[in-house]
Parts: structure tokens; sequence; C-alpha cells
């Protein structure tokens, strides 16, 4: 899963980076091939963390989210402007956005109207490419009065300056458009950058409710602070959190905001090789989760044997999970759940 860091100029999308991933920026004016980079996040687990030391596993393997950082390019993207519109194009793949906005000592910006700006580009980016292509139906052969109808029930939406994430779909307008990449249609988190004092701060009801009216959560950040725990050792780390009043870094909070925003759960497998957290879409199916482990599993899969994670950290041992009749055989259709414990059998 990909998140791209967006927003205006001097905004601190590369401080973001930095306390998020641990990396320095890229530096700015590279060509579109060069100008993204990517840092993996590992999601912190203390669920994977009780797995590894019960059963004793060699090895732990977290969930990795990765946010991908572009360099800047002054030419394209002038000063007040919300967005750069050559990253546009770049951002098409990504699974979801991080929204930058700045809060901290001489950038204040209003939060609301900061993020109307953002939208607003995103939202005229999906228009102008629904446009586009309704134009071109209009020469195509064969069916496509669905795809008509679709796409111009989305020109009206957009039309009214609502993103697309707002707006409700049937599953076969999803499937029509899943090539789209329609940029308001994704999942969006806004980071507020903001100074140390002003992490907790608390939005107003009228900033909640218009967010929630855009299908938006937001995470205040105080980028400056976190990257400069990169620079320290462990011992460093803590007693500058301790001194902020803090008990571990808040881009280990902000990670997790941003994987449970992307609608995923975490399910487990586990034994003394390794205890192993996957990522999966809320509503995929054993099967699913199969394929995510290796397609050979997914292919020869027979039956999924499945514990809670709140029944084995009870019980604390598969011998007990089966004497409890707490271990479920489940087929292929079985919808998954957060924090589900799987072994597979399969044949190939």
């Amino acid at each position: 899963m990909k998140s791209g860091i967006i927003g205006a100029r001097g905004a601190g999308k590369s401080t973001v980076f930095h306390a998020l991933a641990g990396l320095a920026p890229i530096a700015g004016g590279g060509d579109a091939k060069n100008r993204a980079r990517p840092g993996n996040l590992k999601v912190a687990d203390p669920r994977l963390d009780f797995l590894e030391v019960t059963y004793g596993s060699k090895k732990k393997i977290p969930v990795e989210l990765t946010v991908v950082d572009f360099a800047p390019n002054p030419r394209e993207q002038k000063e007040g402007a919300a967005l750069d519109p050559s990253l546009l194009p770049l951002i098409r793949d990504l699974d979801a956005l991080l929204i930058v906005i700045p809060e901290f000592a001489g950038r204040e910006t209003p939060l609301i109207p900061a993020v109307e700006s953002v939208e607003g580009e995103l939202v005229f980016a999906d228009f102008d490419q629904a446009e586009r292509r309704l134009e071109r139906l209009k020469k195509e052969k064969g069916n496509v009065d669905f795809e008509r109808a679709a796409l111009e029930r989305c020109v009206k939406w957009l039309e009214e300056g609502k993103p697309l994430r707002t707006m409700e779909m049937t599953a076969q307008e999803l499937q029509t458009f899943s090539s789209f990449g329609f940029l308001s249609r994704k999942p969006a988190l806004i980071v507020v950058n903001c100074d140390a004092d002003a992490a907790t701060a608390a939005l107003s009801d009228a900033e909640h409710q218009a967010l929630v009216a855009r299908g938006l959560e937001v995470f205040r950040l105080a980028a400056a602070f976190e990257a400069e725990l990169w620079e320290l050792d462990d011992a460093g780390q803590a007693e500058l959190l301790r001194d902020a009043g803090l008990d571990r870094p808040a881009r280990e909070r902000l990670i997790t905001a941003l994987f449970h925003h992307l609608g995923l759960l975490t399910f487990y497998t586990a034994g003394e090789p390794e205890a192993h957290a996957w990522s999966l879409r809320r509503g995929a199916t054993a099967l699913e989760a199969a394929a995510r482990i290796h397609s050979d599993i997914a292919r020869g899969f027979i039956r999924a044997e499945v514990v809670g994670y709140e029944d084995f950290a009870e019980l604390r041992s598969d011998a007990r999970v089966r004497e409890a009749g707490k271990l479920r055989l489940e087929g292929r259709d079985y919808v998954m759940r957060d924090g589900d414990i799987i072994h597979i059998r399969f044949k190939v």
C-alpha cells in the first residue's frame, strides 16, 4: 500500500516524510521519473510482539506501508498554489494521500480553507478526466451506455465541488472506474504539521464536521520534533520524548491511523520459524488471505484453521486453543476478521 505526501509549497512535506521514514528528502528539480522517493514504515503491533514471544519465533515480520515524497518543482508549483499540477499523473496510482497543512510558527494556515484548496485541485482534475473520457465515448462502438451514465453522474457530483469519496457507488461502478485513478476518490488523511506544543490541540466542532463531510480524518504531527528523534539513539529518544511528556513517537500513531484509514485489517501466521503480520482489505476472504501469503497456497486451498487473537492471548498455546474448542475450520469464502491467526491447509 503506497501513500503519497502532497500539499502546498512550504507546508513541510519533506519534513513530514523524514519524520515518518527517517530518510532525508530528495533534492528538487529532478525529472518525473526521479522525483519520487519511497520510504517503508513498519506498523507497530503489540499483538505481533506477543505472538513472537509466545511461539519463541526466530523472526518477526511486521506489516509495512510505503509513503512517497516528491521532489519539489518550483517551475510547476508557484508560491501559494495548493498543489504542484505536474504531480497529478504521479499520484494516480497511489492507494491514499497524506495532505500536509502547515500550522507551525510563521506558516499558520486556516485548516478548512487549506483543505478545500487542495481538494478543489483534486476535484477539478477528476472532472477534467471524466469529461475527456465522455468525449471519447462518443466515438467508441459497443455497449458503453453504463459507463456513460456512471461518468455523467460523477461529473454532476464533481461540478458541485464534492470529492468522489463521498459519492456512493455500486460494485459495478467501482469496477468500471477501477483503472481511472480518480484522485478525489482516494482515501486521504490530513496531516497538520504543527509545533510540538500544539501537537495535542483539538479540532473545533465546525472543523470536525467539515472534514467528516468530506470523508477525511486529521492527524496533528510536530514533524520537525519527530524528525529530530531519528538523529538520536534509543536513550536520547526516550529522554526527549519524556521531556515532551510523550510515551512514544507520534509517527507510530500516525502510521496506525493511516493503516486503519486505508480500510485494512491485520491477520497473522505464527510459529517457531517466524511470526508474520499481514495486511488485508476489510471484507476479504480466507482465499484472498491465502493469496496474500503465497499464490500456491491459494491455488491449492483446502481449508483454513483460524483462531481469534483474543482467544489465543487468553489460552497462550495451540494445544489449549484446540482443547477449548476455539479453533475454527473455515472455507475459502470465510470473511477474515482483524486479529485472526490462520493456518491454511493446501495441496498443489
